[in-house]
Parts: C-alpha cells; sequence; structure tokens
C-alpha cells in the first residue's frame, strides 16, 4: 500500500492542513470506467508506479500498434484519445478534493521520471502525452498554468490544450465533457452528479457503492458515506431501491429489521407476489404472518 505523504522523506511537514488520502473513492470506479470503455486501441494501466517510492501516476495509456485507427469507437472521453500521441500518463483529480497547488507540476514530474525507467517504450518528452482530469476549471488551475508557464487554449469540447513544455498536455474539463458529449458516467465524477438521468450510469455507480461496503480499501475513503448519500439525494431512495434486486436488499437485514416499523401493506406492494416471498425463510414467514394478523386485527 502506497504510504501516506507524512510518512515520505520530502515535503512540508509543518503544514497544517488536512491531508486527504492519497487515493480516494472516485479514483476506483473512475479507473475502471476508462478501462472499460476506452477505444480497443488502447491498453490502460492503474497505478503505474514511476519510482521505488511511493510515487504512481493514476494511469498509464498505451496504444496498441496492432488495432491502430479505432480513436472513434471509445465509449468514454470520445474527444481525449485523438488528440494523444501512442503513450501517455494521466493524473486524475476528484469531486471531493479537485486540484491542489503544485498537482500540475507533479504531472510534469511524472512525465520527466517515466521517461527515464528502462522499461518506457520512448525517449523524447514530444512522445509522450500528460492528460490532468478534472471536474471542472478553477482558480487554483489558472494559477497552475501561470505557474508552470503553461498557456492553455480555448477549450474544445471540454479538452484544453496546453502549450510551453514539449510534452502533449491537455487538461480535460469533464464538466464540460460530459455536457459536450452526452455522457452520464463521466458526469458522475464532478459536481453535477445530481444532474445523472442515465439509470445505466447510476446503476453502475449503485454497483460501485455496494462493492465498496465488501472492500475495505473502497469502504475506508473519505467520501465514501458522502456519496451514499449523495446517490441517494440526487436519485431518491425510491429509485434506487427499484435499481436494486429485492433479495439483495433483505439480505442484509435481521428477519426483525425487515419489518420493523413498516406497514406490511406498504411493504408488500412494492412487489409481485412472487417477489414477496422468493428467499424468505419460515422464521421470516411466521413473522409477516403474524405481523399481517395483529393489522387484519386492528392491534
Amino acid at each position: 500500500m502506497p504510504a501516506h505523504k507524512k510518512d515520505l522523506p520530502h515535503g512540508n511537514h509543518n503544514d497544517t492542513r488536512k491531508e486527504p488520502a492519497l487515493k480516494t473513492f472516485w479514483h476506483y470506479p473512475y479507473a475502471s470506467l476508462i478501462t472499460k470503455r476506452k477505444p480497443p486501441s488502447w491498453e490502460v494501466t492503474v497505478e503505474k508506479v514511476l519510482s521505488l517510492l511511493p510515487r504512481a501516476a493514476d494511469q498509464l495509456l498505451l496504444r496498441r500498434k496492432s488495432t491502430e485507427g479505432h480513436d472513434q469507437e471509445a465509449q468514454v472521453m470520445r474527444g481525449l484519445w485523438p488528440l494523444l500521441t501512442d503513450v501517455a500518463l494521466l493524473e486524475f483529480k476528484g469531486p471531493t478534493h479537485g486540484l491542489r497547488q503544485r498537482d500540475l507540476m507533479k504531472l510534469l514530474s511524472y512525465g520527466t521520471e517515466y521517461l527515464s525507467l528502462d522499461e518506457c517504450p520512448i525517449r523524447k518528452p514530444s512522445e509522450l502525452s500528460l492528460v490532468l482530469a478534472v471536474p471542472k476549471e478553477t482558480p487554483t488551475l489558472l494559477e497552475e498554468y501561470a505557474q508552470c508557464d503553461l498557456k492553455p487554449q480555448e477549450p474544445e469540447g471540454g479538452y484544453v490544450r496546453l502549450t510551453g513544455w514539449k510534452y502533449t498536455m491537455i487538461v480535460a474539463l469533464l464538466d464540460q465533457v460530459a455536457e459536450a458529449e452526452h455522457d452520464d458516467f463521466i458526469r458522475l465524477f464532478t459536481h453535477d452528479r445530481k444532474k445523472v438521468k442515465d439509470p445505466k450510469a447510476l446503476q453502475w455507480m449503485q454497483a460501485w457503492v455496494r462493492k465498496a461496503s465488501t472492500m475495505e480499501e473502497l469502504k475506508d475513503t473519505e467520501e465514501y458515506e458522502d456519496i451514499v448519500k449523495g446517490l441517494i439525494d440526487s436519485v431518491g431512495m425510491e429509485k434506487l431501491l427499484s435499481l436494486i434486486e429485492p433479495d439483495e436488499v433483505f439480505r442484509h437485514f435481521k428477519p426483525e429489521q425487515r419489518l420493523a416499523g413498516l406497514d406490511p401493506d406498504e411493504v408488500l406492494r412494492h412487489y409481485d407476489p412472487e417477489q414477496r416471498l422468493a428467499g424468505l425463510d419460515q422464521e421470516q414467514l411466521r413473522l409477516l404472518r403474524a405481523a399481517l394478523d395483529k393489522k387484519l386485527n386492528g392491534s
């Protein structure tokens, strides 16, 4: 596991700002999204280690020589892939903590470190692309451009080209990308999550939240609970439950918890007859029968 920043031999230990975890919840589903929905001509290595110290770029993107010309088949960030050279490093900043000072310079340093590796397939900085994916443009991002002597061009479909270094540099403003490409999957990684309407995108993220509950590295990320609450607020509990199989909901509760405080008719009206009985053991059926008898008897 990567060490926390405070364990590294460098850095300002007098800095009193709260340090976020090196990887937040958003990194995992974002890496999965890029990996699953990239064009077939690309490979994605998640958390490419760049040195013996705990420094790793979020993603290494390599174009397969045997399958060139398929960038148009991308299902995510469709405008990005044609802009890249054959090798790219991508750094992602999620909507919770976002971009911080020196993050862009850090990405530039990743480029130098990667080019210095013996396994690196290229040698010239001009052959390497560096991509920074952020939820939106912020004052900190504009300051980073100036600090790094980079000149941003006008965004095209949410993608900003940067000039000033030999690398091909792209900043992906995910809120604009989601809007331009009508992609609710990408919108999940912005501050506009409440605007997500695509049921497939909602089901995809709901599955990730459910998966997080069984994986310590996901469940312990700082924003996990906020994301769960955000899903409920943005989608609504009734809609969220409609995306989940009844058995999947019920298995998390004891029999008495399934019925406590609920009107049996209110519970049952959401399910077909076969769903109402599916997965119930004898004890659960007994409790349900007792609750119904109680209601019928008016007590």
